[in-house]
């Protein structure tokens, strides 16, 4: 069976946008699409995004729904998130179950998180030391990387070689 979902889970920072875009790049010919929690929070108004805290269990559920809708019209995603509790993380394995999926861990120094955070300047240090204390350690992973000193490309270029690998002996 065909890898149809990429999950990169990780705290705030870690590199999981950047990782996705340049994935997609590496992955070709083959189209992947990229989702994360954050395409359901930017469609909301300036002033709703800023208390998006109290909704992002519902963001998370609408998210994965949304994941799931992707991958059943035969599309490839790549999906970024931040998985902070087990139940989430048991929540996204029921949702996809049947769908042949490869987890990536993403992992950062908490001092290189909050350098980056302060560099963007669109979350919190305070959500960045949230993150790091909580993810990504839901997951039964496939790979788990550092990104704290590793580039991005090289970064995406170890994930895709692991999963044409991995896809290679299925």
């Amino acid at each position: 069976m065909e890898t149809q979902l990429i999950v990169l889970d990780g705290p705030i920072a870690s590199g999981k946008t950047s990782i996705a875009e340049t994935l997609q790049k590496k992955l070709l010919p083959q189209q992947w699409l990229y989702f994360s929690e954050d395409t359901l929070i930017n469609t909301q108004p300036l002033p709703v995004r800023k208390k998006t805290r109290a909704h992002k269990e519902s963001l998370f559920l609408s998210s994965i729904a949304c994941v799931k809708a992707l991958i059943e019209a035969g599309h490839f995603v790549i999906f970024e998130s931040a998985i902070s509790k087990s139940q989430n993380a048991l929540k996204m394995e029921l949702a996809f179950e049947g769908v042949e999926r490869f987890y990536v861990g993403l992992h950062c120094e908490l001092n290189e998180l909050e350098k980056r955070i302060f560099d963007r300047g669109d979350k919190t240090v305070e959500e960045a030391r949230h993150d790091f204390g909580m993810c990504p350690y839901h997951l039964n992973y496939d790979l788990e990387l550092d990104s704290t000193t590793t580039s991005v490309s090289e970064l995406a270029t170890i994930i895709a070689a692991t999963l044409n690998e991995a896809t290679a002996k299925a």
